[in-house]
């Protein structure tokens, strides 16, 4: 046999010890540093996405409801009389409040009370109610809604609060809107605070 491979041989052998228990706990432990290190940074990231996820869908409801509500008050009928009356919605089945809201004519003239029932917003008129569909609101219910005169004039301010069933992420949105067929100070008269609306 060759003396050069024998040595190199019975050193690969002598060298080839394996490893130690130090050397194991050594590596482990480095190991669950690691790992810690990756699901604080993991879950961190995971929140701030859910909170942002939530506040997107927040800011989308909450755009949706005002433009409806905003939209609706702009175009509020002020001819022969026609008020915008603003305070608690009463509902007449049950003589229970619910909500703040609204009581204008619409820009066809239809007599018409906005109003917060179960988390939802309703338009409600004589012979039917108007609704989003539910799935719109994207898991958020209406915590409460206030509409507001600004000003003498006719500005009001409409505001939201929400909050999502699952998550309970809260958020809150408001717009002012103008009155535009309000436009004489005896029609801003006409626009009064502080109502018992009969729903």
């Amino acid at each position: 046999m060759n003396k050069k491979f024998f040595i190199k041989s019975k050193k690969f052998s002598e060298d080839n010890r394996g490893t130690t228990l130090t050397e194991m706990v050594v590596t482990f432990a480095l190991i669950g540093i690691f790992m810690a290190a990756a699901v604080s940074v993991i879950s961190s990231a995971v929140i701030t996405h859910s909170e942002l996820t939530a506040s997107m869908y927040a800011q989308s409801v909450g755009e949706m409801l005002l433009d409806k509500v905003t939209g609706e008050l702009a175009a509020a009928r002020a001819d022969e009389g026609r008020t915008i009356a603003l305070g608690m919605v009463l509902e007449e089945a049950a003589e229970d409040i619910h909500s703040d809201g609204a009581a204008f004519f619409d820009r066809e003239g239809n007599p018409v009370v906005c109003m917060v029932e179960d988390g939802l917003l309703y338009f409600r008129y004589d012979d039917f109610d108007w609704a989003l569909d539910p799935k719109a609101y994207m898991g958020f219910r209406i915590t409460q809604m206030e509409i507001k005169k600004r000003n003498d004039q006719n500005v009001l301010e409409v505001s939201f609060k929400i909050k999502n069933l699952k998550t309970g992420f809260e958020y809150s949105t408001s717009r002012c809107t103008m009155c535009y067929n309000f436009k004489t100070d005896e029609e801003c008269r006409r626009i009064t605070e502080g109502n018992e609306i009969s729903a």
